[in-house]
């Protein structure tokens, strides 16, 4: 059996908490903090949601595309393949053009 004194550690000790930042005061002579940058009319900026979306429709488009192969070319034939992936292509296209507009 021990006899020290042991304990478990804090939060506070077992990580590192952000330094503390003295805020200068504008009407001390400093300058303000600068604030969070404008953005610019015009510039492209890049929106992660519509590249997913478009990532998702292709997914899509595959996962059903495979079993709807399936059934129309065992079904009718050539023509039905070509029906089932010319309908894929054009959703895709339309969905894909009407997001760049």
């Amino acid at each position: 059996m021990s006899t020290a004194n042991q304990r478990e550690p804090t939060n506070d000790e077992l990580w590192a908490q952000p330094p503390t930042i003295d805020i200068p005061v504008a009407g001390k002579g400093l300058a303000p903090l600068p604030h969070a940058p404008v953005p610019v009319p015009g510039a492209h900026q890049s929106h992660p949601a519509q590249d997913r979306t478009v990532f998702v429709l292709a997914i899509v488009s595959v996962a059903l595309g495979i079993p709807l192969t399936a059934i129309s070319s065992t079904t009718v034939g050539l023509p039905g393949l070509l029906v089932v992936w010319t309908g894929i292509v054009l959703v895709n296209f339309f969905y894909a053009r009407s997001r760049r507009l």
